[in-house]
């Protein structure tokens, strides 16, 4: 994965497809800006807060969980399943299925 002018994948994405999910941000809760993530190389408290507000956007349901269903209809299909499965593959390190909100930070902050 590519990343583009120091945004995460996930917002990158976003912007790509802005033309067809034009959809406000949804407001990142508390408990998420108050969680302390480790990350595997230092980031800024503005991109920590980007890699937040890009999860909290596509965690539909607010389970704490990515799934693949939420990033498909985040981006109302212009994430084909190749980049999605690399997505995942690069991201969901305990294989578990769903992205939790500390392997994404983890997968945005190699990006950076």
């Amino acid at each position: 994965m590519t990343r583009m002018a120091g945004r995460s994948f996930l917002a990158f994405l976003c912007w790509q497809v802005s033309s067809v999910a034009a959809a406000p941000a949804i407001q990142v809760p508390q408990r998420i800006i108050d969680l302390q993530l480790s990350t595997p190389k230092p980031v800024t408290d503005s991109q920590m807060m980007e890699f937040k507000q890009d999860f909290v956007d596509v965690d539909f349901n607010t389970d704490d969980a990515m799934d693949a269903q939420e990033v498909r209809a985040h981006f109302k299909g212009g994430i084909g399943n190749v980049e999605l499965y690399q997505f995942f593959l690069d991201s969901d390190l305990d294989r578990s299925g769903t992205i939790s909100l500390q392997e994404y930070v983890n997968y945005a902050a190699m990006l950076n």
